[in-house]
């Protein structure tokens, strides 16, 4: 399914992952709009079926970031909205998305 097919209309792209992060068992790719936060995977390899976490930005009260490990790094970011999401995934790859979420929240 392409890109623009999880979007909404007049809704920006503001960050985009280079790999995949972990939400519970499964790994996902995010995306991070002007309006919500998307964790999108594709499964199956016969059947394929596109598995898709949403969560608006303006619903989020709590973000949190945490580091673990000396040499590789693993990180996880806790956004609590109407659901606890906890994302684990490389600390190149989730501070600046971190970063890009923080300054999202703070503009509204």
């Amino acid at each position: 399914m392409p890109l623009q097919d999880f979007l909404l209309p007049l809704e920006n792209v503001k960050f985009h992952s280079k790999s995949s992060v972990r939400y519970g068992d499964k790994k996902y790719h995010v995306l991070i709009t002007d309006r919500r936060i998307i964790l999108f995977a594709q499964r199956g390899h016969i059947l394929k079926s596109d598995d898709i976490v949403s969560e608006r930005l303006d619903r989020l009260h709590g973000l949190e970031y945490s580091e673990k490990g000396l040499m590789f790094k693993i990180s996880k970011i806790s956004i609590q909205g109407t659901t606890r999401i906890d994302i684990h995934g490389p600390a190149s790859e989730l501070k600046p998305m971190f970063h890009n979420m923080q300054s999202l929240i703070n503009n509204e």
